[in-house]
């Protein structure tokens, strides 16, 4: 590993407890790894064996919704590390994509464990890390549920004229799109017939002779 390199992993919070010696250990164990802005680092639910060092670059972690749509959970500039789930052994739970140009130092999940039985307080930084992730996560949720719940509570709220406005703007909108689906299937069978009617040979007054 080039001594460029070695002081950009120095430059990571996680490996600052480390000496010259100790990163030089680490980085003969480490391999690089180069991305084109746009390009898939990894995938969810590809298998997890190794975490990630930014040391140029950026990226962006993502997941996918049931509607398809991307979430973006959070972004990863140099200095940063992800990937660090892999721990558990299971798959990776984000997908993660570069922003620009990257480069990368590729740790695998044996050296990583290795490195954080030697420094206790590395290990510390990464449980943190992951506490905050979930924590995190917790807030969205919450959030989440109270617009359900306040949604919910303002239609069980609505009394009077608010009450009858809603329910006769349902039930406008259940009958337009009654009308809707009648209005189509009188049209495509409006169409069907005219197509039966043009093709037979005998009634020549649409057809010519």
């Amino acid at each position: 590993m080039s001594q460029g390199t070695a002081a950009l992993l120095q430059s990571v919070s996680l490996f600052q407890s480390l000496d010259e010696s100790g990163l030089r250990a680490l980085g003969e164990r480490v391999r690089q790894r180069s991305l084109a802005a746009g390009q898939l680092v990894f995938k969810e639910g590809e298998p997890a064996d190794s975490m990630y060092v930014v040391l140029s670059g950026s990226v962006k972690i993502f997941l996918r919704n049931a509607a398809g749509k991307e979430v973006i959970l959070d972004t990863k500039r140099a200095g940063d590390y992800f990937g660090e789930m892999m721990l558990d052994h299971r798959p990776r739970s984000a997908s993660i994509m570069t922003l620009e140009d990257s480069q990368f130092a590729v740790i695998s999940r044996e050296d990583f464990q290795a490195f954080l039985r030697q420094h206790p307080e590395a290990a510390e930084k990464v449980i943190l890390n992951l506490i905050r992730i979930t924590r995190g996560m917790n807030e969205r949720a919450r959030g989440a549920a109270g617009v359900v719940a306040r949604v919910r509570e303002y239609m069980s709220g609505l009394k009077g004229p608010d009450a009858v406005t809603v329910r006769r703007w349902l039930g406008a909108k259940r009958w337009v799109l009654g009308a809707l689906l009648v209005l189509a299937i009188a049209q495509y069978y409006f169409v069907d017939v005219m197509l039966q009617i043009a093709s037979l040979r005998a009634l020549t007054i649409f057809t010519g002779p």
